[in-house]
């Protein structure tokens, strides 16, 4: 994902009098711009013009690594407009990130309930199910923020990953593609899903197609030293990697940009 940005300056401007003949400064009339910083106070800041400052704030801290100030702004945010469900959507995922479930539950629920179609909001709940295995909640949330918006590429990338997970790789792959992937990349997605499920022979075969068609992707080259690497030491059908939490992939015009950037990296 994903923000806007607010930039919120005072503009003062200084008139300057040209000083006229001698005889002439007692008549002097000053310009009609000279009044224009005496026509009143300015405008008044709208509570939620003041939570929109808040919520870039804590976008840049997020972005910059600052956490907590990040989270002290979206907290602020919610105190001059409690019905901000773009403030609940940021806490949720910061709760999300440092594992604590319960708040992050919470905020999605609040967020959800302030703006219940909102496809970004729905992206990031069905991302965070898709975290926790909750494969049949996540797509049906996936599901929904695509209802609300066919075009949200971060939704249909999440998508992908949990049909991954859930063994339908086609529908995985098309989903991909349509988020926006070009093909190798796609296919790089699908086979990380696979390895991360333990099946190192099909990860394989599907990382060397990838680097038949794009050889310079290094994405798929560490992917697949990485399954050839898991598979060695592996004396398992796959059974103990499949219980790892599953992969977070990323790409950064596709998915959620408060998670981990590119694919495979955080």
């Amino acid at each position: 994902m994903f923000g806007h940005r607010l930039v919120l300056g005072w503009v003062i401007l200084a008139v300057a009098a040209l000083s006229g003949c001698g005889q002439l400064r007692s008549q002097r009339r000053d310009h009609e711009s000279a009044n224009i910083l005496n026509t009143g106070p300015p405008p008044k800041i709208t509570r939620r013009q003041s939570a929109d400052v808040e919520i870039a704030l804590g976008r840049s801290l997020e972005e910059s690594g600052n956490l907590s100030e990040a989270e002290a702004a979206y907290r602020n945010a919610l105190a001059k407009d409690p019905k901000r469900a773009d403030a609940e959507q940021r806490l949720a995922i910061l709760a999300d990130e440092r594992g604590d479930q319960v708040e992050a539950e919470r905020r999605f629920e609040r967020a959800l309930k302030l703006d219940p179609k909102n496809p970004e909001i729905l992206c990031d709940r069905g991302y965070n199910l898709y975290l926790q295995r909750r494969w049949s909640e996540a797509e049906e949330t996936l599901r929904k923020a695509l209802a609300a918006d066919p075009r949200h590429a971060r939704s249909r990338s999440n998508l992908g990953l949990v049909l991954a997970q859930r063994g339908d790789d086609d529908a995985a792959l098309a989903e991909f593609l349509k988020a926006g992937c070009d093909p190798a990349d796609a296919r790089s997605n699908l086979a990380l899903t696979q390895a991360m499920r333990g099946r190192f022979d099909d990860a394989r075969k599907t990382y060397a197609e990838v680097l038949a068609a794009k050889p310079s992707l290094a994405a798929a080259r560490e992917g697949l030293r990485a399954v050839n690497v898991a598979a060695a030491g592996s004396e398992s059908d796959g059974s103990l990697v499949a219980q790892a939490p599953p992969p977070r992939i990323h790409d950064p015009e596709i998915m959620r940009t408060s998670l981990p950037q590119p694919p495979t990296t955080r």
